[in-house]
């Protein structure tokens, strides 16, 4: 109810301010007001001119409006104080403080997870597909001899045995084609390399974007387990990524390395999700969605 009347005076108040300061229908108008209106803005002086006359009109106009204005811009002032004061006490960011951004984090960093898992799949499978070669040489090698001494042993000689030895190798290695043929075809690498650079760039700027959300709303920072484990996996992204040049010129220890950070990362942000989600619960119940709204209520 005292909302209401607040913004039913704020209401009045701002249509007076604004007003137009012209004369009333004289039907409208007190006899006294009449006169004064008359008497003030419509009676020229014998000895003026018509361009004095015309000024003099527009300058009482002016003041008019100043003098109309002064009154219910005093009492939107005094309505407007506990606004000033609320926002300048914990609501100085405005909507930024909200719950509306409160929740862009723990959004953006669920993405960001359940993108990492799947990015870690892409891996694998890039790794599979680049490795497979190696593990077909071998065979490749074996089927090749074997080959060789049955054209050596000629038609006529009893070649069932090279052949039962060489059936099981030819399954294996087409079966291992068939595998890579596939693979190539899924597009692994360069899905993995454009899901690493979102998850790079994302997770940067949104773990930054969470410590700053933080810093608006509550006016410092919580070091703990969640801040720590955040900066961690921030370091590790960067470090991750910096070994991608080495990767490339077939730096073994590199994509050793690599993968080892990665695991490390995905292993701090399955540890961080039952703190972040504690966090989350809180910033739900707490924060509301209009800080400044919130705090006129108090």
């Amino acid at each position: 109810e005292n909302m209401r009347t607040i913004a039913l005076l704020a209401a009045i108040g701002a249509a007076s301010a604004f007003a137009p300061a012209g004369v009333l229908p004289s039907s409208l108008q007190r006899p006294g007001a009449r006169c004064s209106n008359v008497v003030a803005q419509q009676q020229r002086h014998g000895a003026e001119g018509t361009d004095a006359y015309t000024l003099r009109l527009r300058e009482a106009s002016g003041m008019a409006r100043v003098l109309q204005a002064l009154p219910s811009a005093a009492v939107l002032s005094q309505l407007a104080m506990p606004i000033q004061q609320a926002a300048a006490a914990n609501a100085e960011y405005g909507l930024l403080e909200g719950k509306g951004v409160a929740l862009v984090h723990p959004a953006m960093m669920f993405t960001l997870y359940m993108t990492t898992l799947y990015t870690g799949y892409q891996g694998l499978k890039w790794r599979e597909l680049r490795t497979m070669g190696d593990d077909m040489k071998p065979l490749q090698v074996q089927v090749k001899a074997i080959e060789a001494k049955i054209a050596a042993a000629g038609e006529e000689a009893d070649t069932s045995a090279m052949a039962a030895q060489l059936a099981p190798l030819k399954a294996e290695l087409d079966g291992k084609s068939a595998t890579r043929k596939e693979l190539m075809a899924g597009g692994y690498r360069d899905k993995h390399w454009a899901l690493s650079s979102t998850i790079l760039a994302s997770g940067v700027a949104f773990s930054i974007e969470g410590a700053t959300d933080t810093y608006f709303r509550v006016g410092k920072l919580f070091p703990g387990p969640h801040l720590y484990a955040g900066a961690g996996i921030t370091i590790l992204w960067a470090v991750a990524a910096a070994l991608v040049p080495k990767m490339q010129k077939g730096e073994d220890w590199a994509r050793t390395a690599h993968i080892g950070i990665n695991v490390a990362i995905l292993g701090l942000f399955s540890w961080q999700l039952p703190t972040g989600f504690d966090i989350l619960t809180k910033v739900w119940a707490k924060v509301p969605w209009t800080p400044i709204a919130q705090a006129i209520v108090k």
